[in-house]
């Protein structure tokens, strides 16, 4: 595509273009037009998609004038003047020079160099003089002081019409022409980069999402992006140009203009409701030429943590489980189903009491599904699980170098994980204390701190908390902080143990037998009058997950035509948990609700026998596990097996 118009003032430069270009520049056109056709033919060019103008003289500065795009002049060279004067060295001719500024110094420095005598007669400064005076003038000055040759540019000769012997053109030369398309060519590799640069920027403020405006030195707005236009109500060719502070009021730009200091992060109210921004001033060469500011939206703030949220759905951090997953038969329990979802309408914290087994998860999913965070996620820890200091960096997270073997890029805690949705907290009176105390804070004021950081994040979380044993008696042992335990039973759950269900246990186990048989291709086992028996007079010490775990070996040791409650018998007939009554005043006893007296217990050696109970109930409490079983007993595991040794 042809990019450079060449407009020749004269013909003699516009063959000598045609000759220099040939097929070595194909990109220029040329045309012939002195002053205002020359303005014509620019004008023309303009309109053909011409990027550069090569031109010379006084139509060169015309078209400069009044054209918006680059205009090469072919420049008057010193060989171009001492081509025009060489033929007069030694004729003793005098020369008188007219023309604009340029040529008569040029004219001016080579006769004294050739010592060649030269008179200046006329030189032009405006672009549009007056010819007539000026024809007018310099024949006064021939007159007066007559001269042999008149030498000047194409523009003045013809212009003045002399009345002399002789006029010699000042003409240009193929070096002059070549070092003019030359420069137009840079001007044009410049220009392409220049559009190719601006483009790219423009497609990227166009598509980002955040809106950006930027103002100069002034304090004028030089950029706005449909972004921006969005959140500030605005149109860009309204406010291109104009000062920052009369389109938006509230801005803090000019505050950075000033202070040179960057500002990230600030909340600003817009029309579109509050945003986040950044200032930043623009520096070149240690001073400062503008700034550029940065606006994020609330919502897509909330859009983004909502695909996190999503991606987090996809890691397990979700609730499987609502309360139609929960079935119930015993009045109570159906009282405390409903009582959980009057507390799930609510934000409040919430703490779960009940032994093992009982479903404290299966609740607190439920509360979280049936609450205003079910979008959000579920992240659920058991506090007796984890080491202290492993416990704590999965609460809290870290940041690089916070500990030996911490991922150099840093993890995130559940505590964030859980932003947005619920934080379930199992066997939490198992928690250390000084973890109990960095737990209080984020309960207070909803702020985390990853280990190693010296930030503070806020964090939108409910909590619901579980424990398996009273916290009452844990604070009164001096084992749980006071001022935690009121934090968390803002909104109390307690769930009866199965053995304070009996309605329940019946139903419950024929649902279990019906969920094994179709798991395993398997006719559902009817339960007969003796089976029912025996599972109404057991105590169940874990609770529904016991039930259901004997309902699983019933259905894959059972066998056709077979005595289910002869099975049962042989799972639970020897257990010492048959007697109901017994085991609820130990585990009353355990929990420290009912005071253990020998009295209670009838058979012989019943103080042994006592201690026997409670640390066989307690070991099933603590789903086998010794060492558990052993803490909550405050005794050691070497004592605890002794204990225990005594029923053999």
């Amino acid at each position: 595509m042809t990019k450079i118009a060449f407009i020749a003032p004269y013909p003699e430069l516009a063959i000598l273009a045609r000759e220099v270009c040939g097929e070595k520049y194909s990109d220029v056109a040329i045309f012939y037009g002195l002053l205002e056709n020359g303005l014509i033919c620019a004008q023309k060019a303009l309109s053909e998609g011409f990027q550069v103008i090569i031109s010379r003289g006084g139509t060169a500065n015309l078209i400069r004038n009044h054209i918006g795009i680059p205009v090469v002049e072919v420049r008057v060279t010193g060989y171009d003047i001492l081509r025009t004067f060489s033929e007069f060295i030694g004729t003793n001719k005098t020369i008188g020079v007219v023309g604009y500024r340029n040529v008569v110094e040029g004219c001016r420095s080579v006769s004294q160099m050739l010592g060649i005598p030269l008179r200046e007669m006329l030189t032009l400064n405006n672009e549009r003089p007056d010819w007539e005076v000026m024809r007018a003038y310099l024949q006064a000055q021939l007159e007066r002081t007559p001269v042999d040759v008149v030498v000047g540019d194409a523009l003045v000769v013809s212009k003045l019409l002399l009345e002399v012997r002789e006029v010699r053109l000042i003409m240009s030369g193929a070096e002059a022409v070549c070092e003019a398309i030359e420069e137009a060519q840079r001007i044009i590799k410049v220009q392409d980069k220049e559009k190719k640069s601006a483009e790219q920027l423009r497609t990227i403020l166009s598509f980002i999402h955040d809106g950006v405006i930027a103002i100069d030195n002034t304090g004028k707005i030089t950029v706005i992006n449909p972004s921006a236009e969005s959140i500030f109500k605005l149109k860009n060719t309204q406010v291109i140009g104009k000062n920052i502070k009369q389109v938006i009021p509230n801005t803090k730009m000019l505050d950075v203009l000033k202070h040179g200091k960057a500002e990230i992060e600030q909340l600003q109210n817009t029309p579109s409701g509050m945003v986040v921004t950044n200032r930043v001033p623009i520096e070149i060469n240690g001073e400062i030429m503008g700034v550029v500011a940065t606006f994020k939206e609330a919502g897509r703030i909330q859009q983004t943590e909502q695909k996190i949220r999503t991606k987090l759905y996809s890691q397990g951090l979700y609730a499987k489980y609502s309360f139609e997953n929960i079935m119930a038969w015993d009045p109570e329990m159906r009282r405390i189903i409903e009582r959980a979802k009057r507390y799930a309408r609510t934000d409040g914290t919430v703490l779960i009491e009940a032994e093992s087994g009982c479903g404290k998860e299966l609740f607190a999913q439920s509360i979280h599904q049936a609450s205003s965070r079910c979008r959000g996620p579920f992240v659920a820890i058991n506090c007796s699980a984890l080491p202290t200091q492993l416990l704590e960096s999965e609460l809290f997270g870290y940041v690089e170098g916070a500990f030996t073997g911490a991922r150099k890029e840093g993890k995130p805690g559940l505590i964030e994980l859980a932003h947005g949705g619920t934080l379930f907290l199992d066997e939490i009176g198992d928690m250390e204390l000084t973890l109990q105390a960095r737990l209080l804070r984020v309960l207070e004021e909803r702020q985390v701190m990853r280990l190693g950081a010296d930030k503070w994040l806020p964090v939108d979380i409910r909590i619901v908390a579980a424990t398996n044993a009273p916290l009452k008696q844990r604070v009164l042992r001096g084992q749980f902080r006071m001022d935690l335990f009121h934090r968390l039973n803002v909104l109390n759950l307690s769930i009866p143990p199965l053995r304070h269900r009996r309605e329940d246990i019946i139903p419950l186990a024929e649902y279990f037998l019906a969920e094994f048989a179709n798991k395993y291709g398997q006719r559902p086992i009817e339960l007969t009058a003796a089976a029912k028996d025996i599972l109404l007079r057991y105590s169940w010490p874990g609770n529904v997950r016991e039930l259901r775990n004997i309902m699983e070996r019933i259905s894959l040791v059972y066998e056709e035509a077979q005595d289910v409650s002869a099975i049962l018998r042989d799972f639970l007939g020897n257990s010492d948990y048959c007697n109901n009554s017994d085991y609820s005043t130990l585990e009353l006893a355990k929990t420290g609700m009912l005071a253990v007296t020998p009295e209670r217990f009838l058979l012989p050696q019943s103080i042994r026998d006592m201690k026997r109970q409670l640390a066989i109930s307690t070991l099933a409490a603590c789903g086998g596990n010794k060492s558990k079983a052993a803490k909550q007993l405050g005794i050691t595991r070497a004592t605890l097996d002794r204990l225990l040794r005594q029923q053999e």
